[in-house]
């Protein structure tokens, strides 16, 4: 059996698999992030760009809703709309195995799937599970997302053309051979550059929302079988080989899917480049302790060498365009010392803070071999040559690792920061972590007052 088929058959178990209670758990927080960023981002310039390229339906017509404006188009135009909007501040989640932006990639294309064919919100979390286990079982422990890195090539939309095809095969109900097809189809039109985050440029947004909407659309052609690759992952001209440079099958694809995969995904508080993530939370340890800025003489910041090495993030300025200070890690560690938050405003509004700037040209990255993705040391040397020191790993599990209280939490937060009722986004919240609520239609979910667009 190839691993294109295994993959299908996995798929197919994962309709009607019985899940932990976690694993529902944590598919639901996930939903809940990727909705609320998709608000907080709606006045992004791509996402409005994506907006207005989509042709409005009439209110007669069956559609997917646009989250963050409240209108109706196209299945493929809305899931792309919305992954851009979910993924335009770079606030959505990481997947250690695998290097990929979940929430973007699959959250747009599970929701929109069953909407359109009236799914339940249980089919929703099922095509969640089912993609994000994708993406990790794909990254193989991070192994072949390295082998992709290195060559040049970003993992989020390699790899999510088929995670978003895996979780769209379970809103369509797909056998394991359509399964397999569809993920080979994505397979086949699958890809993404790293030169975006090296440039500083914006389509790095719309790599991901062509990933989705790829997704759906190789679903769509199994379901209507359309054949693809046997072999597509592991050919000898197939993604492996091809893309990678890598020869031999990794083990976790001689494997069945997780479906506790899911687990590891970890939430991005702030709105940087997921590699920046250890060294602004060791930041905010040492903003939250009480420090004068002005008096730093120098700062260290030790982090894994991947990150240290990944485009954009040595980039020390001038920065001319807000994504390059969105992945300078220099500029993320700073701004997180002088204003102890981090949201997308700063890397559009105070890139050109002579404060801000004068940090990080005090900054100096230390590539560490021996810690993990979630480590980092930062260092601080003082005017009166006093040393202060914080540890990524110091900081609250929740930051990165939400519980259900504050999954809600936060999302009424960004709800509400975005003129929605406080107490009817709680409301909503609280509502899909209730198993009973499961049976309930994804669309009138949706309908429900904290996300219908009242202002």
């Amino acid at each position: 059996m190839s691993a294109t088929q295994r993959l299908g058959q996995s798929l197919e178990r994962f309709r009607t698999q019985a899940f932990e209670p976690v694993v529902w758990q944590k598919a639901t927080m996930c939903l809940l992030d990727a909705l609320a960023l998709a608000h907080v981002a709606r006045d992004e310039h791509t996402a409005l760009a994506m907006r207005d390229l989509t042709t409005p339906l009439p209110a007669d017509v069956p559609g997917v809703r646009l989250w963050p404006y409240g209108i109706q188009a196209t299945l493929p135009e809305a899931v792309a709309a919305n992954a851009v909007a979910v993924h335009g501040h770079f606030h959505d989640d990481s997947d250690p195995a695998s290097w990929c932006h979940p929430g973007s990639l699959i959250v747009p294309a599970a929701v929109g799937v069953a909407e359109l064919s009236g799914g339940t919100l249980e089919t929703v979390l099922r095509s969640i599970i089912a993609g994000y286990s994708t993406l990790s079982w794909l990254g193989d422990k991070e192994h072949v997302a390295h082998a992709l890195i290195q060559r040049g090539v970003r993992t989020s939309p390699a790899f999510g053309t088929i995670g978003a095809a895996a979780a769209a095969s379970i809103g369509f109900g797909l056998t394991a051979q359509q399964a397999a097809n569809a993920v080979a189809i994505a397979t086949s039109m699958t890809g993404g550059l790293l030169e975006p985050l090296r440039c500083g440029s914006d389509e790095w947004r719309v790599q991901n929302a062509q990933a989705a909407r790829g997704g759906v659309l190789a679903a769509q052609l199994a379901a209507r079988q359309v054949t693809g690759a046997s072999t597509a992952l592991e050919g000898t001209k197939g993604f492996l080989q091809t893309y990678a440079g890598v020869s031999e099958v990794p083990e976790s694809w001689q494997q069945p899917l997780r479906p506790e995969a899911i687990l590891a995904i970890y939430a991005k508080p702030w709105a940087t480049l997921g590699d920046n993530m250890a060294a602004v939370r060791a930041a905010k340890l040492m903003h939250d302790d009480g420090i004068d800025t002005s008096k730093i003489v120098s700062l260290q910041i030790k982090i894994l060498r991947a990150f240290a090495e990944y485009p954009g993030t040595s980039f020390k300025g001038p920065f001319t365009l807000p994504v390059q200070a969105l992945a300078s890690t220099g500029f993320a560690t700073a701004a997180m010392l002088l204003f102890g938050d981090l949201e997308y405003d700063v890397s559009l509004e105070q890139r050109n803070n002579p404060s801000l700037l004068a940090l990080v040209q005090k900054s100096t990255v230390v590539p560490n071999d021996l810690g993990t993705k979630l480590d980092a040391e930062l260092t601080v040397v003082m005017s009166d040559q006093s040393v202060r020191v914080r540890h990524a790993a110091e900081a609250p599990r929740t930051w990165l690792y939400h519980d259900p209280k504050t999954s809600i939490a936060i999302f009424q937060k960004r709800m509400s920061s975005r003129g929605f009722s406080p107490q009817g986004s709680h409301d909503f919240a609280v509502e899909l972590f209730k198993a009973n609520v499961r049976e309930q239609s994804i669309k009138s979910l949706l309908a429900h007052c904290s996300l219908d667009v009242k202002r």
